[in-house]
């Protein structure tokens, strides 16, 4: 009985302390602004250098036309349906324009290497601030080891991995470059709508 009185007692004390510090620590009332001199002479004075600020002039926002216009590109051009030069190789066609589309709509890719910086080390590509050409793995299946572009004809590279040699670098996303020997030869394309 005596230790349940202790504890009556402490948790009595506890409360009134809680109190009293509570109202320590009150906020004290404040004078309404309006009832301080200084505050109601302030509020009609009007300084003598102010100056009026012209209006903002009207902005006009863009439309959905005007926005398409000016948007980002992708990393990569919109697919299309061919490309210039010719490639007479439908095969390598339709991996090419794949792997842009599947590039331009942001599809994840097989391998990790997909997307990183080509560095352009062989100097074969138009000199470019670090970053601007994109390096993808072009995967042709069965496709035949010569494919002719234009008026050359290139021999495809012995397949040095599962990645095969043939890539496609993407420069700034808009130009395509299609190099079929790892990175011996670079053809740029242009894709035609």
């Amino acid at each position: 009985m005596l230790k349940n009185k202790n504890l009556w007692l402490k948790a009595v004390a506890v409360l009134i302390l809680s109190f009293q510090s509570a109202s320590l620590f009150a906020a004290p009332a404040f004078t309404a602004a309006a009832e301080i001199p200084a505050l109601t002479e302030l509020r009609g004075a009007v300084p003598a250098n102010l100056v009026e600020l012209p209006a903002a002039p009207e902005v006009k926002a863009p439309v959905a036309d005007e926005l398409k216009a000016v948007a980002k590109p992708g990393p990569a051009p919109a697919p299309g349906k061919d490309f210039t030069p010719t490639v007479y190789d439908q095969k390598r066609i339709q991996a090419i324009m794949k792997l842009v589309s599947d590039i331009y709509n942001v599809k994840p890719l097989p391998y990790s290497q997909d997307g990183t910086t080509f560095k352009n080390k062989e100097g074969k590509l138009p000199a470019q601030p670090a970053g601007f050409y994109k390096e993808y793995t072009l995967l042709t299946g069965d496709a035949p080891h010569k494919v002719k572009i234009g008026d050359v004809t290139y021999d495809v590279a012995p397949d040095l991995s599962a990645r095969g040699s043939e890539r496609v670098i993407i420069g700034g996303g808009q130009n395509v470059y299609y190099t079929p020997d790892h990175y011996a030869h670079f053809i740029l394309l242009k894709v035609v709508y």
